[in-house]
């Protein structure tokens, strides 16, 4: 079953500021063009704090990079089985400067976002500074994402 969420955001002037077409992994919208760093090289760190999760005897990481701290990505750490599929959610937007950490749902999406996959166990990164992102899997069928994190 292919389940679409659509999502529109109004800008100031009340013309579409983004539309995301969000599918349930299996069926991509999204391409790596859709990311933004594709094979960024460095060190990546798992977010704790529920943006990385446990699901169906997986490891799921959101992913920061440590270096220079500009990108993140998700990638099923283990457990992963043939089928699965992981990708990062990155908010259109970006936030205050002085915001950090944990990100409200509500507050993330409602500045729209992008799919950076899917893919098979790593995603490509999505340039994260001042941008929201969120680890997302699918398994045995079932998607689930992890909290929204501003870095």
């Amino acid at each position: 079953m292919r389940i679409i969420t659509i999502m529109i955001t109004i800008g100031v002037l009340g013309l579409p500021m983004a539309t995301t077409a969000h599918a349930e992994a299996g069926t991509s919208v999204a391409s790596p063009d859709d990311c933004d760093g594709n094979g960024v090289m460095g060190r990546f760190r798992a977010v704790g704090s529920g943006a990385s999760f446990d699901y169906r005897g997986r490891r799921v990481e959101l992913q920061n990079e440590s270096i220079f701290d500009r990108y993140s990505r998700a990638e099923i750490k283990s457990g992963r089985q043939s089928g699965d599929r992981v990708w990062v959610d990155r908010s259109h937007r970006r936030f205050p400067a002085d915001r950090k950490g944990i990100i409200g749902r509500t507050e993330a999406e409602a500045r729209g976002w992008k799919q950076c996959g899917p893919f098979t166990w790593r995603t490509q990164s999505v340039f994260n500074n001042y941008y929201a992102a969120r680890a997302c899997a699918r398994i045995g069928g079932t998607s689930k994402c992890g909290k929204w994190y501003l870095d």
